[in-house]
């Protein structure tokens, strides 16, 4: 218990997974390099290219297309040990390896699998997402990007914010409306834009953690684009966002397991090496009582997150049980990492103890995959409420740091 490299209830191909990647990140990302790269900005490719060593960009690809595909709890895992190892990492390898890799191999032409499956899961392609706009976050039925019809294809104008990656992606997928006036939810469509597209610009925004991966506004100035361009119909956009979304709240909530677990293991081996008045401080009723809350809260966690990845692996319905995971992870991050610091105490303020970094890292994720508040909203619904109101938003940000 306490202990996920050696649980139990995962097959000892999961053990071995996330043992290796354990190893991995503690040589190759060590809370000093994830600190310098934050600290200067600086894109964290080589550690994205050893990741491609290990074969992790391609777990979300079949194996016609170079991946070698793995189970949402295995996926889970993977993306738990990255967190847990730096949030830039995870936002430079979630929306690639994830969310655009399942969205062109779910719904894209065979032209599109072709041209970019292989490469992102030889992690030689970096995508982007763009969904949130500077007037629409939660609210992502209300986007105003436009996609003026040009003959066959279409010309792209608006704006995007939150768009974590833009700047190091060669292609960002993203959700444009292309019928005015329709139904928001038979209105919007997601297309395939060059990065380097002249009329592409990108600017990064200064941002409280993960800053070696950047989150960027990106400006679309009447990019021309061809019929090649869209992934799956036109005005289906939003229907391809609902598919997603479950998987997608599974996969933070596995992001903010790795930030709870990172604070919890810093936090107990300082509790069990510090002494104050005679003995280690996890001997200390307030200190030992802090650590057993935070392991309880992850062990929680985790048995949700679990179940809602085993309903995903299963095909069985996850909208609420996503939304519960969510929920409950991101908020036992957050816990975990205020008790790590107060644990801590003063050395819990310096870069190279690592704990404030997992509590910048942490509140994000209450944040971004659908706002808690949102999803609460998601269970009142399951719940049987809200039928005589306005159907509350439920998508957020996905997966993009605020």
């Amino acid at each position: 218990m306490f202990d996920p490299l050696s649980d139990p209830s995962d097959t000892p191909e999961q053990r071995q997974i996330r043992q290796t990647l354990r190893a991995f990140f503690e040589r190759e990302a060590p809370i000093s390099r994830i600190a310098d790269l934050d600290a200067t900005e600086t894109y964290p490719a080589e550690i994205l290219d050893g990741m491609a060593e290990l074969g992790l960009w391609g777990i979300a690809i079949d194996e016609d297309h170079g991946g070698s595909p793995a189970d949402a709890r295995t996926r889970c895992i993977v993306i738990e040990e990255i967190q847990r190892a730096g949030a830039c990492l995870a936002y430079a390898y979630v929306p690639t390896a994830l969310f655009c890799a399942e969205a062109i191999g779910r719904f894209g032409t065979g032209d599109q699998q072709r041209a970019h499956l292989p490469a992102l899961a030889a992690g030689r392609l970096r995508m982007a997402m763009a969904l949130s706009e500077p007037d629409c976050g939660s609210d992502l039925m209300g986007l105003a990007t436009r996609a003026i019809p040009d003959g066959d294809g279409f010309v792209i104008r608006g704006q995007k914010i939150f768009t974590t990656g833009a700047d190091a992606a060669d292609v960002i997928l993203t959700l444009v409306r292309t019928t005015p006036g329709a139904s928001p939810r038979r209105a919007l469509t997601f297309v395939l834009i060059p990065r380097r597209d002249p009329r592409v610009a990108v600017q990064p925004l200064r941002k409280l953690a993960g800053q070696a991966t950047h989150t960027c506004e990106v400006f679309f100035d009447d990019v021309r684009l061809g019929p090649e361009a869209i992934v799956g119909e036109v005005d289906a956009g939003a229907a391809i966002v609902m598919d997603l979304l479950d998987a997608d709240r599974v996969y933070t909530a596995a992001q903010s397991l790795g930030t709870a677990q990172g604070a919890f293991d810093l936090a107990r081996r300082y509790a069990l090496e510090r002494r104050q008045f005679g003995t280690e401080i996890i001997n200390h009723q307030a200190v030992g009582h802090m650590l057993a809350d935070m392991a309880i809260a992850l062990e929680g966690a985790r048995a949700l997150t679990r179940l809602a990845a085993d309903r995903l692996d299963a095909g069985l319905p996850c909208h609420a049980e996503s939304a519960v995971a969510k929920i409950a992870a991101s908020e036992t991050a957050t816990q975990c990492a205020l008790h790590g610091m107060q644990i801590l105490g003063g050395y819990s303020y310096m870069v190279e103890y690592g704990m404030e970094r997992y509590h910048r890292e942490a509140k994000v994720q209450e944040i971004f995959g659908g706002t808690n508040q949102i999803l609460r909203n998601v269970l009142v619904r399951e719940l049987g409420g809200g039928r005589s109101s306005p159907q509350a938003p439920a998508s957020g940000a996905m997966t993009s740091p605020a």
